[in-house]
């Protein structure tokens, strides 16, 4: 997992160094990546580089990432997949002449098939890694007389992977490419600057207008446009802005020393917050689909999957429900087994989570119906599910789950007691029931 952003601005709009304001931008997701850090400027008709090892503290003071001036950058840090921490394999990747740059967080599966042939036609490579081949590979379709989106596109064809990039190229000095298979990637629409990063506390300090873009979409920002496409087709931009509503002071510490601690002390804001929240009409859709089903199985990965342990216990226990619950990277032992009377409960706090997002894409194949908790609107997960109940924690910068996953135990608890006293209205009852009805009990709410 690494954490990416780019921004593009009118001249003097953002009233600071560009690499002051990426410096800042990247803070927000260290939480994503911290043993190396860089940034990419285009300054004129050629790209600055400043990278290294180290967490952004450090490497930003070494090199002095805040006087670096410019219109468009990107930036990038990193937890090493391919190739070890170190200066080289360093974020951001460019072509032999300098005038690519890529940050890119996933993994390419057909990079070395990609390397050897670029390296054949005469390519050099600095780097471990499989991103470095991205660059290279615009680079052959510009020299090869494409256009620099064309180019992009191109490359982009060539590729196999879960991958989010985020591309600059020296002769467009206003534009930024980007695109997504599998790795979260939003835009942030600003007032003569535009963003796109990792997660939304990237740039929430500067616009809370957002665009989450989809699998398969790719594109551009410019200062004034954000133009997306999918398989050719453009897509209608206006119809995806969303206005998220935590507040920078929601994504910063506020005092605290870390956001972990910061984030424990925020749990019961965040409960009454899930509470506020619950959309009861839902809740019933949800309940029906579970009592009528041939079982459950729930899926999630570290946290979640304790939550969904949990709800396990809770679904079993109070309802006798046929429950499982699985590591979602395990999901091949079991889809099989799945079909269209079954139901799936997908837990994930980002919405983004690639193994159970894989999973869920799997077992809806298989015909099962898929339920997705999750804390964030519109991500991958929720638009993919057919119900979703959504946690309302506000963001989680701290790596260790605190109010999501009380959230998550918030949201799966009224589910189970809902299921057993359907007539009660649970956004309207505080938490802290313990009822085990009857086996009588349990019998009659099935056939409701």
């Amino acid at each position: 997992m690494c954490g990416i952003i780019g921004i593009t601005s009118l001249p003097n709009n953002l009233r600071e160094p560009i690499g002051k304001v990426v410096r800042r931008c990247l803070e927000k997701l260290e939480y994503r990546g911290y043993d190396s850090v860089g940034i990419a400027v285009i300054k004129g008709n050629y790209i600055e580089v400043r990278k290294g090892k180290g967490k952004i503290a450090e490497v930003s003071v070494r090199l002095n990432f805040d006087e670096v001036n410019g219109t468009s950058a990107i930036g990038h840090t990193r937890w090493a997949t391919h190739g070890k921490p170190s200066d080289e394999n360093a974020h951001p990747h460019t072509d032999c002449s300098g005038n690519v740059a890529v940050v890119h967080n996933g993994i390419i599966s057909n990079f070395l098939e990609l390397k050897e042939e670029l390296i054949r036609e005469g390519h050099v490579f600095k780097s471990e890694t499989d991103t470095e081949v991205v660059a290279h590979l615009i680079e052959e379709y510009l020299r090869l007389g494409y256009k620099p989106f064309d180019a992009f596109k191109a490359a982009l064809s060539r590729l196999k992977g879960a991958y989010a990039f985020v591309v600059i190229i020296a002769q467009e000095p206003n534009r930024l490419y980007f695109a997504r298979n599998t790795s979260p990637l939003v835009i942030g629409i600003g007032n003569g600057a535009n963003f796109i990063a990792s997660d939304i506390p990237a740039f929430l300090e500067f616009t809370n207008t957002v665009i989450v873009l989809r699998d398969g979409e790719y594109g551009y920002i410019e200062p004034g446009k954000v133009y997306i496409e999918k398989d050719g087709v453009p897509i209608n931009v206006e119809e995806r802005v969303r206005l998220i509503s935590w507040t920078p002071e929601m994504a910063s510490k506020e005092g605290y020393p870390h956001f972990m601690l910061k984030e424990i002390h925020e749990q019961p804001f965040a409960i009454s917050s899930t509470l506020a929240g619950i959309n009861e009409g839902e809740f019933d859709n949800v309940i029906n689909l579970l009592l009528n089903s041939r079982k459950v199985l729930i899926i999630g990965a570290g946290t979640s999957y304790h939550a969904g342990l949990v709800s396990d216990y809770l679904l079993t226990s109070m309802l006798g429900l046929d429950t499982h619950t699985i590591i979602s990277s395990e999901y091949k032992k079991y889809v099989n087994a799945i079909n269209d009377n079954d139901t799936v409960i997908a837990i994930s706090q980002s919405g983004e989570t690639i193994d159970t997002l894989v999973a869920v894409r799997a077992f809806k194949e298989r015909g099962a119906k898929v339920v997705a908790v999750s804390n964030v609107i519109d991500s991958a997960i929720p638009r993919e599910s057919n119900y979703v109940l959504y946690t309302r924690a506000g963001p989680e910068i701290g790596v260790a789950a605190t109010k999501t996953f009380t959230t998550q135990l918030v949201i799966l608890t009224i589910l189970a007691l809902r299921l057993v006293l359907p007539w009660v209205s649970w956004a309207k009852v505080s938490i802290g029931i313990s009822w085990t009805p009857s086996i009588r009990y349990r019998e009659s709410f099935k056939t409701l």
